[in-house]
């Protein structure tokens, strides 16, 4: 079944998928639309193409009174899986725990043990979303909290990925105008003095050019891109899509932001994932000469090469 979206009164109908369909990075509390109840977002992405998909929860955003803990998350998440699965949509959903550093300054020991027991949950798959964001948020006038700060908070939680061996996704932003990308260059510090999880290290929704991607490939991370890849500005980081090994390639939405182009501006969700994968398949092929079925399927077994083996 087609899914369909409309801005400024146009009409908008998702591609056909070109091969399963997994989305690496989703935020299934965050919507804030009336027709965004995350069952019916389930069912769209099933009717997209979706096969998989990995959610978040951070125990310092993404508390509230329905999902206080991890624990009461991963029974939030059961229940919306199931009603999903009672409407045909059999969407195989995990979560990753972890907070994001924006919740640096308010990490405690408690935190910690609380994103360390939730790797027990056979729903929970790995830890994120964590890392370093140096910029200033103007339009919730967030502050960027000491970078030092930040690369210890990064470093503890990283640290239980290494040592409980799961995957790791990565948010890392620069502040505006910062050509040295400082945010990157302290990950990379980081990455060498803690290690990188031999089960995965993510860099989630990456908007980086090339060179900055291949320093983290070299470390043996995986690359994940959104929808941002897809806007008309940002050549280089299709430059880095069309050049990124296939086994270090994944997808993402990071719903509910970020909807990609020509429906840039509504609130994104994970059957948009769709339009994501066929602008960016078919301008990798258009510079690598590679077949978009194949890149598709590609990106489709590394997805679960990174995420299907864990509590199968």
């Amino acid at each position: 079944m087609a899914i369909s979206f409309t801005k400024k009164n146009k009409v908008f109908t998702l591609p056909p998928a070109h091969a399963p369909l997994f989305d690496t990075h989703a935020h299934l509390r965050s919507f804030w639309g009336e027709d965004k109840d995350p069952i019916d977002v389930l069912v769209r992405a099933h009717e997209s193409g979706m096969h998989e998909l990995m959610t978040i929860f951070d125990p310092i955003a993404d508390k509230s009174e329905e999902t206080p803990d991890a624990l009461a998350f991963s029974r939030w998440l059961h229940g919306v899986i199931d009603a999903a699965a009672d409407r045909g949509a059999e969407v195989r959903v995990r979560y990753l725990v972890g907070v994001h550093p924006y919740g640096t300054l308010d990490y405690t020991d408690e935190l910690h043990a609380q994103v360390a027991a939730a790797l027990d949950d056979p729903l929970c798959a790995g830890i994120g979303e964590i890392g370093l964001d140096y910029h200033f948020d103007a339009d919730d006038q967030i502050e960027a909290a000491p970078h030092a700060a930040q690369m210890n908070v990064m470093a503890r939680q990283l640290s239980l990925a290494v040592e409980r061996n799961v995957p790791v996704e990565l948010h890392l932003r620069n502040d505006y105008g910062d050509e040295a990308r400082t945010a990157h260059a302290d990950a990379i510090s980081v990455l060498e003095r803690v290690g990188v999880p031999t089960a995965g290290c993510v860099l989630h929704c990456f908007g980086e050019d090339r060179a900055t991607m291949e320093r983290f490939l070299a470390l043996g991370c995986h690359i994940a891109f959104g929808g941002a890849a897809t806007f008309k500005r940002n050549d280089a980081v299709r430059e880095a899509f069309a050049a990124c090994p296939l086994d270090r390639l994944l997808l993402e939405t990071d719903c509910p932001y970020m909807a990609p182009e020509p429906i840039r501006g509504l609130e994104c969700e994970p059957a948009m994932i769709a339009q994501t994968t066929d602008v960016l398949i078919y301008d990798r092929a258009d510079r690598t000469g590679e077949l978009p079925d194949a890149v598709a399927t590609a990106i489709w077994n590394t997805s679960n090469a990174l995420f299907g083996g864990r509590h199968e």
